[in-house]
């Protein structure tokens, strides 16, 4: 019932969100994580900040729980399709084999305590963009809350954090289309879904983000047992109760069979996909 109230939280979650792009973008050269990975192989700990430590640390986590399925070293993948799309062609077996030789998240070290990471690997490119936009809107709404704005949704477009549902409402309702969130206007294809309760989805595919080379389609998403994008089309929607979990593993389910994803659901309560 109070605008400005609304408003000067909204530009305080907002904020927030600057804060934690200019920390993990990997489009932004001056972005910590882009600054961090020049210094590897490093022989001594560089300070980070305190969003980049927690998304780390739970980035190895999940990259764990999944046996690689999701990995955030696959930053020189990433950065070889980016190339190969721009000339129009497929990447060669020995580039990938190059690429994936950088990666590997043994060679990350975090002192939580310190507030430090260390790079061991030479070549080692840290692509957080299967997870931080979840953080990002979850922290926008810890933000919102923290205002004692309390019946909020953050969407960022495909990631959406939930706040405590709408007064008088049972739940949030959302509609998951082909593409995941926000499908199309007809109602062909379209699951309707109420989330009765504070937590995240999001959606991970290749409705608007996917590469095109001699008649067939690859996702942006990499598979890192292989180096190869995910043929297309897919998508994949994960509910959890934070929206960093569920960016995390809609990425890590796009590489998976079914049976593996049930398994890796399984490790993180509450989730379902």
């Amino acid at each position: 019932r109070d605008p400005q109230k609304v408003g000067r939280a909204a530009l305080l979650a907002m904020e927030k969100i600057d804060r934690i792009e200019q920390a993990c973008s990997d489009w932004n050269p001056d972005s910590e994580i882009r600054q961090l990975c020049r210094t590897a192989p490093s022989a001594n700990p560089v300070s980070a900040s305190g969003d980049l430590i927690e998304i780390l640390s739970l980035a190895i986590e999940i990259s764990r729980e999944s046996a690689g399925a999701f990995d955030p070293t696959i930053g020189p993948l990433v950065r070889l399709w980016r190339r190969c799309q721009q000339a129009g062609r497929l990447p060669r077996p020995d580039e990938l084999q190059r690429a994936r030789r950088a990666m590997g998240i043994e060679s990350i070290i975090i002192d939580v305590d310190a507030g430090t990471v260390q790079l061991l690997r030479e070549g080692i490119g840290i692509d957080l963009g299967g997870i931080a936009k979840g953080y990002a809107t979850d922290a926008a709404l810890k933000v919102m809350e923290a205002q004692g704005i309390e019946h909020t949704l953050i969407d960022g477009g495909g990631d959406i954090s939930l706040g405590v549902p709408p007064p008088g409402r049972d739940g949030w309702r959302l509609e998951l289309g082909p593409n995941g969130i926000g499908g199309p206007s007809s109602s062909e294809g379209v699951v309707r879904v109420i989330f009765d309760e504070r937590g995240a989805v999001a959606t991970s595919g290749d409705a608007s983000r996917f590469v095109e080379i001699d008649g067939k389609r690859y996702s942006h998403i990499i598979d890192p047992a292989t180096g190869w994008g995910v043929p297309g089309p897919h998508a994949v929607t994960v509910h959890a109760a934070e929206g960093a979990i569920a960016d995390a593993l809609a990425t890590a389910i796009s590489v998976l069979e079914v049976k593996q994803a049930k398994s890796l659901l399984d490790s993180f309560p509450g989730t379902s996909a």
